[in-house]
């Protein structure tokens, strides 16, 4: 297991003998001094890894031989159940690893501590920083596929519906689920860019087996970029269908109400005629009221059969 000590307001991990992790959430004033005075970290790359609004990107200081890696991770929130991707920051600095995450992506230091604890004494003792980081890259970017199959899932629940009723709620869901593809869509592609960057810049200077690893990371998101525009495609044209599904039910209705007050229009005109203080036939006769009933009914069915035979219910 990992040997655990606190120092400051920063937590610090010894992962081997070599490797020292320094773990930074929700980074406080009092913590960023301690970074720039302890560590020597400069205020640039503090800005990167702590803005929580910074798109994915990779800085290499050939001074320092510093790699800051900027990745965006997926997580549910913790305010609505939504999903959304968010930034998390890696340094790399000689034998120290630096992870920077928010409260809501604190859960990549679980994971991170998850593959180290996994791996034999002897390849924990080995094992060097990058490939550390390209391990957790690799299960961060599969996870993207969990979240794009439940909102296929999803999809799938919603489009079944499309012979059903109609609900607002499932509307509702195909636009969060748009949005979610949206946002994972921005996320995947800027990775991909990013990683390919990583890739141009250092993979001469990496070893194989750092090449291979990191290959195997930019596979997976392009494959969760397939996966997520193929989603975003799908979920198109379910709330395509459902608009034109709500067009139709509108035209069906407007139809209808348009039937009914011609429909209705018509006895008003006969009993109008009848209200007015003028002579018309049949008006002495003590059945005359039965009169204008029969002749209102004659005259709407005939409405109905010119409707019908104009072709006005199939238009």
């Amino acid at each position: 297991m990992l040997q655990r000590e606190a120092v400051a307001l920063i937590k610090k991990e010894k992962i081997n003998q070599n490797i020292e992790w320094i773990q930074v959430t929700d980074c406080l004033p009092v913590e960023k001094q301690t970074l720039k005075d302890k560590y020597h970290l400069t205020a640039e790359m503090l800005y990167y890894v702590l803005d929580h609004h910074e798109r994915p990107r990779m800085e290499y200081y050939d001074d320092e031989q510093l790699l800051l890696i900027i990745f965006d991770v997926a997580e549910p929130s913790r305010f609505s159940g939504d999903i959304s991707a968010e930034p998390i920051g890696l340094i790399m600095a000689g034998d120290r690893l630096f992870t920077f995450t928010a409260n809501q992506t604190n859960f990549v230091n679980q994971l991170l501590r998850g593959i180290v604890d996994k791996l034999p004494d002897v390849n924990r003792d080995t094992i060097s920083t990058l490939d550390i980081v390209f391990k957790t890259l690799y299960q961060l970017a599969i996870q993207y596929f969990d979240y794009i199959n439940n909102i296929n899932s999803v999809r799938t629940k919603i489009q079944r519906n499309l012979r059903g009723k109609t609900r607002k709620s499932a509307i509702n869901q195909l636009l969060n689920l748009q949005t979610d593809l949206v946002y994972f869509l921005t996320s995947l592609s800027a990775n991909n860019d990013m990683l390919t960057m990583v890739k141009r810049r250092l993979g001469k200077t990496l070893s194989d087996d750092d090449n291979d690893a990191l290959d195997d990371v930019i596979v997976e998101i392009q494959q969760g970029l397939s996966m997520a525009q193929m989603a975003n495609q799908a979920a198109q044209q379910v709330a395509g269908a459902y608009s034109n599904l709500l067009d139709s039910n509108l035209n069906s209705t407007m139809k209808f109400l348009t039937v009914f007050s011609i429909v209705l229009t018509v006895p008003n005109i006969v009993f109008g005629f009848y209200g007015e203080n003028v002579n018309l036939p049949f008006m002495n006769y003590a059945m005359a009221w039965k009169l204008t009933i029969l002749i209102s009914f004659i005259l709407i069915v005939i409405v109905l059969l010119i409707m019908r035979f104009s072709d006005f219910f199939n238009r």
